[in-house]
C-alpha cells in the first residue's frame, strides 16, 4: 500500500483529491532529478574506483547483494534485493520503526512472501486474469497495471534503505545484475528515484557480465533493454575495455535455469495448455520477455523430443509462436513478429487460430507498419476462416467481432487520411458498420474473452462517435454499454468512465460538466491509490479549469499535480503540470511564491527573471518565447507509464491522431478568440 498521510487540502480540490493523499508527504515543490545514481559496470575494477569514475561519493553505508540463483525468473532480483536489505532492518534498524515499515508495506510484503510465491512454477505476480489476457491480444504494451505494483515494490525497497542508511546514503552493490529479470530491473532503478533526496540516499553499482552481442534472442532482448535502460537520467555506463556500450550477457543454460524450466513446464501443463499459456501470459502481462521467451522456448523442444504431450499436441507450438510473435512486437521486433506468426499459420488447422493469426499480423500492418492495404487483406484472410463455420463456436464469434473492430480501426484511418470528403464519409460509415455488428454478435455471449471484447467494443464505438463530432450520442452510448459495470460499483471501471465522460463534455464545451466529471474521476482514482491515472486526471481538470477562465483553481490543482509528479519522478509529467501552473499563476495576476520560482529557474530558466516580476505582459511573453504550452488532455488514458517501463514510447499517439486532438496548445489571453 501506499504511505497515506493525512493533509489539509485547499478548499478548492478537497472534494476532488481528498486528504488521503500519499504524495503529500513531499515537502517541496521544486524539482532537480538526480545523476549519477546507478552504474552499469562490466569492468574488474574496485567499488572505490568504479564510483570514483562515474563521479560518485562512496557512501558510508555499504550492502552487497548477490546474484539470482536463476536468470530471468520472474521479481527473483526483487526477491534478493529485499531478503538482504530486511535483514539489515531487522538487525540494524529501531525496532519500532522496522514494525511500522512492516506494517505501512504489508500488502507487499506479504504478496512476496506468500506461499504461492514459492511454488516453483514462477512467481506470484499481481496481474489479473483480464490484465493478462488483454496483453496476449494485443501488440502493443499495457504497463499501467504492472506499473502499480512496481512502484510500490520500489517505494518499499527505498523506504528499507533510508533506515538501513541512517543519517546518509547507502551503496547496493548487486552483483550479477545481468541476471535480473526485467520487473525487478524496474523496481531497482524507480527506487533509487523515488529514494533519492538532497543527498541521494540510494546508489547502485550493478556488475553485469559482458560478452560481444550475438544474434540471438535472449541477447538481442537484453541488449535492447539494456540500451533503454542506460540511456535513462541518473545512469551512467562502464564497459568493459574494447566493449563500448555493451552491458548485456547471452546467459549459458546453466545461469538461464534451463533444467529447472523444464520442470516449470510440466507443472504447468498439469492444468492441460491453458496452464502453459498463463504462465507464458503473466511474463507477458509483466513484460518479462526473456523469461517468457525461455519458457516458450523449452515448452517447444520439450515438444519436439515428445517429452511432453497436451492431448494431440498440434496446438501447443501454434500458441507457444502465437505468444512468441506478440512479444516480439511488444519489443519493436516487427520482422520476428511477422515470421513467427507466419510460422504459427502454416501448422494452424482450426480455424479460430487461423482467423487470430491473421488478425495479428493485419494489426501489426495497421499499428505498425501503417500499411492499410496489407490489414484489409490480413483481416480479408481471418474473417474468411470462420465466415463459413456451419456452427461457430464463441470463440469462432468473439474472432469474427475482433476483425471487425480491427476494420473499423483500418476505415478511420483512412477516413483520417484522406482529403475527399466523400471518401471520408464512406470510411467512417464503414467503420460504424463493422464496430455496431462486432458489438452486437458478442453482447449476449459468455466467458472472459467476449466480456474483455465488449468492454472493448463499447469505449472504441464512443470513440468513433467522437471522432465524428457525435459527442452527446458518445456520452449517452458510454453510459448505457457501462450501466451495468457502474452499478457494480467498480472504483476502476468507474474512473475510467468518468474521466471519459468529462473528456467528451469538454469537447461540447460544457466546461462545467466536464470539471465535475473529472472530479469524480479523480476522487475513484484517489480511492485506488493510482497515482499514474490521478496524475493524468490532475492535468486534465488543471486544463478544464483554465479554459473555464478560473485561474485560481487551475492554480490550486496544478500545484497538486506537480506535487504528484515529483512524489512519481516524472519528468515529463512534472514539465506538464508546471507549465500549467506558471501560466494560470500569471494569467490569475497573482505573484509566484519561492517554491515555485525555484522551479521556473530549474525548469525555464530563460524565463524565470521576467517571471519574478509583476509585470503581466512581460510575462505572458517570457512563457511564450520559451515554449511553454499547455498539454492538451487525450480522450483516452494511456496504458503505459514509460517513466516505469523504460522501453520508451511509441512513435505515434494514434488516439490522439484520430480524434484530431492537438498535444499541446499556447494559452489564449484575455482578449483572443478560440
Amino acid at each position: 500500500m501506499y504511505v497515506v498521510v493525512n493533509s489539509q487540502l485547499t478548499a478548492a480540490v478537497t472534494s476532488s483529491v481528498g486528504s488521503r493523499t500519499p504524495w503529500q508527504a513531499e515537502t517541496g515543490l521544486s524539482w532537480r532529478p538526480h545523476h549519477r545514481l546507478l552504474v552499469l559496470c562490466s569492468q574488474e575494477h574496485a567499488t572505490t574506483e568504479c564510483l570514483e569514475a562515474a563521479g560518485i561519493d562512496r557512501p558510508a553505508r555499504q550492502l552487497p547483494v548477490g546474484a539470482p540463483p536463476t536468470g530471468f525468473e520472474d521479481l527473483a532480483g526483487t526477491d534478493v534485493l529485499l531478503r538482504a536489505l530486511l535483514r539489515e532492518v531487522d538487525s540494524r534498524a529501531d525496532r519500532g520503526a522496522a514494525a511500522e515499515l512492516r506494517a505501512r508495506h504489508h500488502t507487499t510484503l506479504d504478496l512476496l512472501t506468500s506461499p504461492a510465491h514459492r511454488q516453483g512454477i514462477g512467481r506470484l505476480l499481481p496481474i489479473s486474469e483480464a490484465a493478462a489476457l488483454g496483453t496476449t491480444r494485443r501488440i502493443s504494451r499495457e504497463s499501467h497495471t504492472s506499473a502499480l505494483w512496481i512502484d510500490q515494490a520500489a517505494r518499499l525497497i527505498a523506504d528499507c534503505a533510508r533506515l538501513v542508511a541512517g543519517a546518509g546514503p547507502l551503496l547496493l552493490d548487486v552483483d550479477g545484475l545481468d541476471r535480473w529479470d526485467r520487473p525487478s530491473l524496474r523496481v531497482l532503478y524507480r527506487s533509487v528515484l523515488v529514494a533519492a533526496d538532497e543527498r541521494a540516499r540510494l546508489v547502485v553499482r550493478g556488475r553485469t557480465a559482458c560478452v560481444h552481442r550475438t544474434d540471438k534472442v535472449i541477447g538481442r532482448l537484453r541488449h535492447t533493454f539494456f540500451t533503454h535502460l542506460a540511456e535513462r537520467r541518473g545512469v551512467v555506463v562502464h564497459a568493459a575495455p574494447g566493449e563500448p556500450g555493451a552491458v548485456f550477457a547471452e546467459m549459458s543454460a546453466a545461469a538461464a535455469g534451463t533444467d529447472a524450466m523444464e520442470d516449470i513446464v510440466h507443472r504447468s501443463l498439469a492444468e492441460g495448455l491453458p496452464g502453459l499459456l498463463r504462465l507464458v501470459g503473466g511474463s507477458l502481462a509483466m513484460q518479462n520477455f526473456e523469461r517468457a521467451r525461455l519458457i516458450s522456448t523449452t515448452a517447444l523442444r520439450m515438444h519436439r523430443e515428445a517429452l511432453i504431450s497436451t492431448g494431440d499436441g498440434s496446438d501447443l507450438p501454434v500458441h507457444i509462436k502465437r505468444l512468441e510473435a506478440i512479444s516480439a512486437a511488444q519489443v519493436g521486433d516487427v520482422a520476428e513478429a511477422e515470421k513467427l506468426l507466419g510460422e504459427a499459420l502454416g501448422m494452424a488447422a482450426r480455424p479460430e487460430d487461423r482467423s487470430h493469426l491473421n488478425y495479428l499480423l493485419a494489426l501489426i500492418s495497421t499499428k505498425r507498419s501503417y500499411d492499410l492495404a496489407t490489414a484489409r487483406e490480413y483481416y480479408g484472410r481471418a474473417r474468411r476462416a470462420v465466415d463459413d463455420l456451419a456452427d461457430p463456436s464463441v470463440e469462432a464469434l468473439v474472432e469474427r467481432a475482433w476483425v471487425g473492430n480491427g476494420l473499423a480501426l483500418v476505415a478511420v484511418m483512412e477516413a483520417r487520411g484522406t482529403t475527399d470528403p466523400g471518401i471520408r464519409e464512406e470510411r467512417f460509415a464503414e467503420a460504424y458498420r463493422e464496430e455496431l455488428a462486432a458489438f452486437a454478435a458478442v453482447r449476449g455471449l459468455p466467458g472472459t474473452s467476449a466480456f474483455y471484447l465488449r468492454y472493448n467494443l463499447g469505449y472504441n464505438l464512443s470513440f468513433l462517435l467522437e471522432i465524428t463530432g457525435r459527442f452527446e450520442q458518445a456520452q449517452s452510448f458510454l453510459a448505457s454499454v457501462s450501466s451495468v459495470l457502474l452499478s457494480a460499483e467498480r472504483a476502476d471501471y468507474g474512473a475510467l468512465y468518468e474521466y471519459a465522460i468529462g473528456l467528451l463534455r469538454l469537447r461540447t464545451e460544457d466546461l462545467d460538466g466536464a470539471a465535475q466529471s473529472l472530479r469524480r474521476a479523480i476522487d475513484l482514482a484517489e480511492s485506488l491509490n493510482d497515482p499514474f491515472y490521478l496524475e493524468r486526471m490532475l492535468s486534465a481538470l488543471g486544463y478544464v479549469e483554465h479554459r473555464r477562465g478560473r485561474h485560481s483553481e487551475a492554480v490550486t490543482v496544478f500545484r497538486e499535480g506537480v506535487r504528484l509528479a515529483r512524489w512519481l519522478r516524472d519528468e515529463d509529467a512534472y514539465q506538464q503540470q508546471l507549465t500549467g501552473l506558471l501560466w494560470s499563476a500569471v494569467l490569475d495576476g497573482r505573484p509566484l511564491d519561492k517554491q515555485i520560482l525555484e522551479a521556473a529557474g530549474i525548469w525555464f530558466p530563460t524565463a524565470a527573471p521576467a517571471l519574478a516580476t509583476g509585470d503581466r505582459d512581460r510575462r505572458i511573453a517570457a512563457l511564450t518565447a520559451a515554449d511553454a504550452q499547455l498539454l492538451v488532455p487525450s480522450s483516452k488514458l494511456p496504458s503505459y507509464v514509460a517513466s516505469v517501463d523504460l522501453e520508451g514510447r511509441p512513435s505515434r499517439d494514434l488516439n490522439r491522431f484520430l480524434a484530431g486532438v492537438a498535444t499541446t496548445e499556447r494559452p489564449r489571453t484575455e482578449g483572443e478568440t478560440r
